[in-house]
């Protein structure tokens, strides 16, 4: 028996694979949008004419029965090569492939990340601090020569004043030309021109007449009958004959008043007066007298006399009142920058007595000038406050990053607590890296320092 050729074979098993694909599809519903599919099958030895094309429309159609036997026996005799078709790749291959570009591009923003926020520690060290206060004097200053300023205003009066009505007062004379004395007696009463009436408030006994001499005279009190103004009657005013020989004639009259109301002037109507006039002359004052200063110079708190006066009394009747503030002062005028140097110095001087090595002066003192005399020289008295803190040179501080790099967290908290003239440590960590331990790359340890009081 003739031994079939190995490349029949392989056409055979070709078409027994296509065989059972078809019968698998046939038994899926038909579907008219099924896509075609093409097998080529090329005899790479043989010329154009004997090359052999397999075509099959749709997957329902191609069966071994519908091959032509002439078609079969000429595969008998001519070897057969195929060319596979391309397979889609898995489902599983393409997650691989993404997991794989997923890790390389999270190492690269890994890498990326820690180059841009490496992992650093800030220690902060709050450091003790002392204040040194101070006072004295010193020979320091000048005189600024008094200088006088006065305002004054006009205010309505606020008290009130009552007057009770009252008798006019006065006297009346007697003119005895009889040779004998005459007698008057007390409460007479007598009836002036104008129709006021007076009465005696005395008995009297008027000497008798002489001819060498002339009347005998005698002069005795009296007042108006009726209270008011109009008892205050001239001289004169009455003029009466009392009998033949016997005259009355009345001097002026005076201190006869209505019942009234009216304003007087209070003690609280001059000092409400005064009180806003000083405070103009006070800011007045001090720009009149920082006017005179020099340049860098400062004014103490600037000596006055206050003088006030009013063209009225407390208590007196008046309607309205003038009162005048009047203001005499000096000042003392020192050198602000001479004065905090030397202020300065006396605060170094005690601070190194107070305190321990290693503390330096924070900022500026505070200095105020309290008061200035003069007697031979300006002594001008001040007080001071300062703060003092335990400070830190740039070498000490590396010297403590060296003593805390790659330490433990809390071991470096301990070392750093110990330290002098520190109170309070504490330490924060950003960037990736282990939080419980300190870098060992002493680049990437940053130190604040606070100071406390």
């Amino acid at each position: 028996m003739e031994k079939t050729p190995q490349y029949v074979k392989e056409v055979q098993e070709l078409l027994a694979q296509l065989d059972n694909d078809c019968d698998k599809e046939d038994k899926q519903p038909f579907d008219s949008n099924t896509p075609e599919h093409e097998i080529d099958v090329y005899i790479e030895e043989f010329a154009e004419e004997d090359r052999i094309t397999l075509i099959r429309k749709k997957p329902h159609e191609a069966t071994r029965q519908e091959l032509d036997e002439s078609e079969l026996s000429d595969l008998d005799t001519a070897p057969l090569t195929t060319k596979p078709a391309p397979q889609p790749a898995s489902n599983a291959a393409i997650g691989v492939w993404f997991f794989g570009l997923f890790v390389i591009l999270f190492c690269l923003m890994f890498q990326f990340s820690l180059l841009f926020n490496p992992y650093t520690v800030t220690v902060t060290l709050y450091t003790h601090s002392q204040r040194v206060s101070l006072q004295g004097t010193l020979q320091l200053g000048r005189v600024i020569s008094p200088i006088t300023l006065s305002q004054s205003q006009t205010v309505p009066t606020t008290g009130k004043g009552h007057q009770d009505a009252k008798q006019a007062t006065g006297t009346v004379t007697f003119y005895n030309g009889l040779f004998t004395q005459q007698f008057i007696a007390q409460g007479t009463v007598y009836t002036g021109s104008d129709g006021v009436q007076i009465v005696t408030t005395q008995d009297a006994t008027i000497p008798p007449g002489n001819p060498t001499t002339g009347y005998g005279t005698a002069t005795f009190p009296a007042q108006a009958e009726q209270s008011g103004t109009s008892g205050n009657i001239m001289a004169g005013d009455i003029n009466i004959t009392i009998n033949n020989g016997l005259l009355v004639r009345n001097n002026q009259f005076s201190g006869g008043q209505d019942e009234r109301d009216f304003r007087t002037v209070t003690k609280n109507d001059i000092t409400n007066a005064a009180a806003p006039l000083k405070a103009t002359l006070d800011q007045s004052m001090q720009d009149t007298l920082t006017g005179q200063l020099k340049s860098g110079e400062a004014l103490t708190s600037p000596t006055c006399t206050p003088t006030t006066t009013a063209d009225h009394q407390a208590g007196q009747e008046a309607t309205q009142v003038k009162v005048t503030v009047s203001e005499t002062c000096s000042g003392i005028a020192y050198n602000t920058q001479e004065l905090t140097s030397k202020v300065t110095q006396l605060l170094t001087t005690q601070a190194a007595k107070t305190l321990e090595t290693g503390y330096s002066l924070l900022g500026y003192p505070q200095i105020t000038a309290t008061s200035a005399t003069l007697s031979r020289q300006v002594t001008l008295s001040f007080k001071s406050v300062s703060t003092w803190v335990y400070a830190l040179s740039r070498q000490e501080q590396q010297s403590i990053k060296k003593i805390i790099v790659g330490k433990n967290t809390d071991t470096a908290l301990q070392l750093l607590s110990v330290l002098p003239g520190i109170e309070r440590v504490s330490i924060k960590s950003s960037g990736f890296g282990d939080s419980s331990r300190i870098p060992k790359d002493i680049s990437h340890i940053n130190l604040a320092l606070f100071y406390g009081l």
